[in-house]
């Protein structure tokens, strides 16, 4: 049976996510070449200090290089100088981010995988277990101190039931809050073959049947016999639905407000809320499957939200001229933390500004029609004709906004990486694998929606370039 997986949670339940080449050796080449491939373990910067391997003592010794790194020696007592081959100093560091991305494929889990504490804390996404949809997460980190990782996870938003996995439980699962079930990863998961398995029947007994009341008919939402729809906001979690009116908030489950399991209405409203109420009809017909004409699945969502909800009109208009379908109220998604980047929308479109006070003005290049006027001749009769402009939106983030600061005021690695980047006007001394720069090129595509990297590494020059623009009012420090 391959030991590297489980030596591998080991070392993250640890706090110490580094392996030296002597130890990959005793895990088993092939397995760890394997994990290599996956990308759980990326190469990191060359060891500082070795044990010799030529006395009785093995002892540990800093290693010394001279002529510019061609020659690296260790200082032994019994021996004097011994040289030290170059292979030696090689290390791999546990990538916490692809980790949390393999646990969430073998779980087969819906949504993406988001980072909750950079580099430790993540929400792998949901799925239903033992009768329910449970959010499930993981600590890819030591677990001698949870509290806080679960007071995090208390406070994060979307979710109703949460599994925490972490690399070793070792107890630590006596203090979790009623609302979380601590699970031992190494306990029901194994590597082999470079394929991660997860026994989800022992996850769903931990559980027990716990399966939610269900209830046929929508639970009405009052509101002021004034009211209007505009007054009305919806948010939507994965599990429930929070509509507040006039500062009045109520909370319903989907069966609760009138859902089904599956329910093409539902589907709909969740379409609706990506793109905050508004959807062209040519959209819509492409991303919903199914026969149902689009006018019947808009005429039925209205009718349920019409008696959910208890203010007059009509909550989804049709707006003929322009073929889209327009919320009345304001709509979105729970867990929608970044920049509402417009579709189609690449880095090349991407503008971030540094201002005097800290905060970045964020703007996206976007095609603008509007209807123009123009003449055959010069005593022809004028034409109508649709026309394109380039029409840049930019909108203001603070750091901790883009949670590249925490509430503390300290930057975390990726901001401070991140701001030199701005200051320099798009290029960061960096080598090709720095894990602070891998890491900030996925926190920006989460946090923007894009899909393709957001810089480029040169070797020439040894460093990266963003392929966004990049200006700012504070001068680097000199």
């Amino acid at each position: 049976m391959p030991m590297i997986w489980p030596r591998l949670l080991e070392r993250l339940a640890s706090g110490d996510p580094v392996v030296g080449v002597e130890e990959a050796r005793r895990w088993g080449r092939l397995e760890f070449e394997r994990a290599v491939s996956l990308g759980i373990f990326r190469e990191t910067e060359a060891a500082r200090w070795i044990m010799c391997d030529v006395c009785p003592e093995r002892h540990w010794s800093e290693v010394i290089c001279v002529a510019g790194g061609r020659r690296m020696f260790i200082s032994c007592p019994e021996e004097g100088s011994v040289n030290v081959e170059p292979w030696r100093l090689r290390q791999w560091r546990i990538d916490t981010g692809r980790l949390a991305e393999v646990v969430a494929k073998a779980l087969d889990l819906s949504g993406a995988v988001r980072t909750i504490d950079l580099g430790r804390l993540f929400h792998l996404g949901r799925r239903r277990l033992a009768g329910r949809f449970r959010d499930l997460f993981l600590v890819a980190g030591d677990t001698d101190k949870l509290t806080a990782d679960f007071e995090k996870l208390l406070r994060y938003d979307g979710w109703s039931s949460g599994v925490v996995l972490v690399p070793h439980a070792n107890g630590c699962g006596a203090g979790a809050p009623s609302k979380l079930r601590v699970i031992d990863l190494c306990s029901v998961s194994q590597l082999a073959d470079g394929m991660l398995t997860i026994d989800l029947d022992y996850i769903t007994d931990c559980l027990g049947d716990d399966t939610p009341v269900r209830t046929d008919r929508s639970q009405t939402i009052t509101a002021p016999p004034d009211a209007g729809w505009s007054e009305v906001s919806v948010v939507l979690h994965d599990t429930f639905m929070r509509v507040t009116i006039r500062g009045k908030e109520a909370e319903r489950d989907y069966s609760q407000a009138g859902f089904r399991d599956p329910d093409q209405r539902l589907e709909l409203l969740k379409l609706f809320a990506a793109a905050r109420g508004t959807l062209h009809s040519d959209r819509i017909s492409t991303v919903i499957q199914g026969d149902t004409p689009l006018r019947t699945r808009i005429s039925r969502l209205r009718q349920l939200l019409q008696d959910l909800i208890e203010v007059d009109g009509d909550p989804i208009e049709h707006m003929k001229k322009a073929n889209t379908y327009s919320c009345q109220f304001g709509i979105r998604l729970a867990d929608h933390w970044g920049h509402p980047t417009p579709e189609g929308a690449t880095w090349m479109d991407f503008s971030f500004h540094e201002s005097p006070d800290g905060r970045l003005l964020v703007s996206v290049s976007q095609k603008q029609r509007f209807r123009a006027r123009s003449r055959v001749n010069k005593v022809g009769p004028s034409t109508g004709e649709v026309a394109e402009r380039d029409a840049p939106n930019g909108s203001l983030y603070s750091l901790e906004e883009m949670r590249l600061r925490t509430p503390a005021g300290k930057l975390t690695a990726e901001g401070a990486a991140f701001i030199k980047l701005v200051r320099s006007r798009g290029r960061l001394p960096r080598r090709g694998d720095d894990l602070t720069v891998l890491n900030l090129a996925k926190h920006l595509r989460d946090w923007t929606g894009v899909e393709e990297q957001p810089f480029r590494f040169s070797e020439g020059t040894d460093s990266w370039t963003a392929l966004f623009a990049c200006s700012s009012e504070i001068h680097p420090a000199e």
